[in-house]
């Protein structure tokens, strides 16, 4: 379905071929499907659900440096730890930190509607611990619902869960 208009997406080619960078070090080779909307005729380029809009590490990558600076590591330790540069991260962290309460709000409910009994993650010191707290705590929730989620990393869990915009836009209100 088209985000835009709701009409149905029509196949329409494919986007550009893409280098990922993967964890560990790997890197992916994409070519992502196109599709146009017969309703409004805007295209679409479909990514796969571990990667992102508009970024070049997967989400597992990203991820990872969330989590880690949820620990309260700074930028550069994060980057040093991931062997990416200080500019890439610090990026991350700054639009996960404008978007923590949107994203803890709607990972919040997430929870709920999953989980039968949910448990609700402490407080922490931040809103961007906070916020990847209870991601982590949605996709374990998820996880104990349909145990074939466990092959779903918890990050590309958020990103389907948000379509894709954990570090970019409102979340859709679906």
């Amino acid at each position: 379905m088209c985000p835009a208009c709701g009409a149905v997406l029509a196949p329409w080619g494919h986007g550009r071929p893409r280098e990922i960078r993967g964890d560990l070090g790997s890197r992916l080779f994409v070519h992502p499907w196109r599709s146009r909307c017969t309703g409004c005729q805007v295209t679409h380029v479909l990514l796969p659900e571990m990667l992102w809009p508009r970024r070049t590490d997967a989400a597992e990558v990203i991820g990872a440096g969330l989590e880690i600076a949820a620990l309260g590591m700074g930028h550069r330790q994060v980057a040093a730890h991931l062997g990416l540069a200080d500019g890439t991260v610090r990026g991350w962290i700054r639009r996960f930190r404008r978007r923590s309460e949107d994203v803890r709000r709607y990972f919040t409910v997430t929870l709920v509607a999953l989980a039968d009994d949910p448990v609700m993650p402490e407080p922490t010191q931040t809103p961007l611990s906070d916020a990847v707290s209870v991601v982590v705590a949605a996709h374990r929730a998820a996880t104990t619902k349909w145990p074939q989620m466990n092959t779903v990393s918890r990050w590309a869990f958020a990103g389907r869960a948000i379509d894709g915009r954990v570090l970019t836009c409102t979340p859709s209100a679906s």
